[in-house]
């Protein structure tokens, strides 16, 4: 069988993200294949629909999956059987394809449910493509079929839609959530359940060192990640608190256990750091602070200081995981690239993690795992670490 997922906005870090959820289930990575810049596809014999599903509700990278579809004419023969049907035609990633070719073909399919007298109702794409609230607010998926047309490096494909990304409940959380610090910097939503994602674990416990607001530990709860949470900033302790209690409320999450507590790195207890060790971390998550918000280019002495910064942060950060890990341990973190006015400034995670890590990175992918925003002066990179 054969099933695609379409990526979102940053291709290589969807395909990351697919690749880590993959080895959480015991996966072959092997399996997937990148066959244009937004599909991705999977091709097994062994893996079922339900697996696939599972996985697709953990992903925050991939904004559809299906089912690839061989003929035409036999996918739509089951519904000549009904008295009604939804549908929608989408057209994915770079194709020649318009809008009028959309309709041309929703005419054709049209004038076959009409000969059999079957009411049909279409819902046309506002851009080339259904978004999430088409195809969830008509209902397309349980009352008919979104068919959708991609190019591959092969040729022109046809896949039928199994499931979208619930963006509604990225923006619950994101929108609602009781506690949330601005001028801290806030970490996208969808970016932390990456990044939980790509540790390649389904289950275990997952630590923020420098957790702010608790966007990671939000993500890692929803996931069913138990959480440990810490900052020098007893401000952000409070929000991590409300913010759990608050998903716990809305019954977004369950019997999740999460803890949080006050930490300066760079001062880390002797007591503190075998206590962590003794409560079996599996992974560590995070982000640093990045400094603030920036609404314009950057001097170049001033994106020295920012990146000492965070240096400083991760030297000290990786002194106490040394202190608590073990063999096989994984980090995924961030590391900002500034933009200034001679170009764009960063630095290497290499340089700071010593021979007793591995980066992981390649095995996910072969592209750079950066999100950047157009027009940002901040960017992400993101990089995957084990313990030797």
């Amino acid at each position: 069988m054969r099933y695609f997922f379409e990526s979102g906005n940053f291709s290589e870090i969807s395909l990351a993200e697919l690749i880590a959820v993959f080895e959480s289930f015991n996966l072959p990575k092997d399996s997937i294949k990148k066959v244009s810049n937004t599909i991705l596809l999977v091709e097994s014999n062994s893996i079922t629909k339900e697996t696939l599903s599972m996985i697709f509700d953990r992903l925050a990278g991939c904004i559809r999956y299906g089912q690839v579809i061989d003929d035409l004419d036999s996918f739509l023969s089951p519904y000549l059987e009904r008295k009604k049907v939804v549908y929608g035609i989408s057209i994915l990633g770079d194709s020649e394809l318009q809008i009028k070719d959309v309709e041309k073909l929703s005419n054709e399919i049209k004038r076959g449910f009409r000969s059999s007298e079957i009411s049909t109702r279409f819902i046309l794409p506002k851009q080339k493509e259904l978004n999430a609230a088409q195809v969830i607010n008509n209902h397309v998926i349980e009352n008919g079929f979104e068919l959708c047309i991609f190019e591959s490096n092969t040729g022109r494909m046809y896949g039928n839609t199994l499931a979208i990304q619930d963006i509604n409940a990225f923006i619950k959380r994101d929108v609602e959530r009781p506690s949330v610090d601005f001028d801290m910097g806030v970490l996208p939503q969808k970016l932390a359940h990456i990044m939980c994602n790509l540790t390649g674990l389904k289950n275990g416990i997952v630590w923020d060192p420098f957790c702010g607001s608790g966007t990671i530990l939000m993500e890692a709860a929803v996931l069913g990640f138990d959480v440990l949470g810490s900052d020098i900033d007893l401000r952000a302790l409070e929000s991590v608190n409300n913010n759990i209690q608050w998903l716990s409320k809305e019954e977004i999450i369950k019997e999740v256990k999460y803890n949080v507590f006050y930490l300066d790195i760079h001062n880390a207890e002797r007591k503190l750091l075998k206590d962590l060790k003794r409560t079996g971390i599996n992974a560590v998550v995070c982000e640093p602070f990045m400094g603030p918000p920036q609404k314009k280019v950057l001097s170049e002495a001033k994106a020295e200081d920012l990146l000492n910064s965070v240096r400083n942060l991760y030297k000290s950060l990786f002194n106490a995981i040394n202190e608590v890990s073990r063999i096989g341990f994984k980090v995924v973190l961030i590391v900002p690239s500034y933009k200034t006015s001679k170009g764009w400034l960063t630095f290497n995670i290499s340089e700071l993690v010593g021979k007793k890590w591995d980066i992981l990175n390649r095995k996910y992918g072969q592209g750079d795992l950066k999100w950047k925003r157009i027009n940002s002066i901040i960017s992400r990179n993101i990089f995957i670490l084990e313990k030797r």
